[in-house]
């Protein structure tokens, strides 16, 4: 599926657009920060400090939120190209 061209469930074209695609990119990144923390976290046999887990448990927050508008803006423009069908 081409990215500038993906098809949505209910078969209307959409565009993801460039800050969009940064946007998700970045959080790949974020993501794979955060696994790689979780994992780091599990081996060590001594407690995490509370305040680490606050700050990753607020990672994850952000992170969430970032993908929720991501993924409201592209509902939002399919709901925008059906109403002009």
């Amino acid at each position: 599926m081409n990215i500038s061209q993906p098809v949505t469930p209910s078969g209307i074209n959409a565009t993801i657009t460039l800050d969009d695609l940064r946007c998700l990119e970045h959080l790949l990144r974020v993501g794979q920060f955060a696994g790689d923390l979780l994992e780091h976290q599990e081996c060590t046999v001594l407690s995490q400090p509370p305040a680490q887990q606050t700050q990753l448990a607020s990672l994850l927050f952000l992170m969430t939120t970032q993908l929720n508008g991501v993924v409201e803006r592209c509902h939002m423009s399919w709901m925008t190209t059906e109403k002009n069908q």
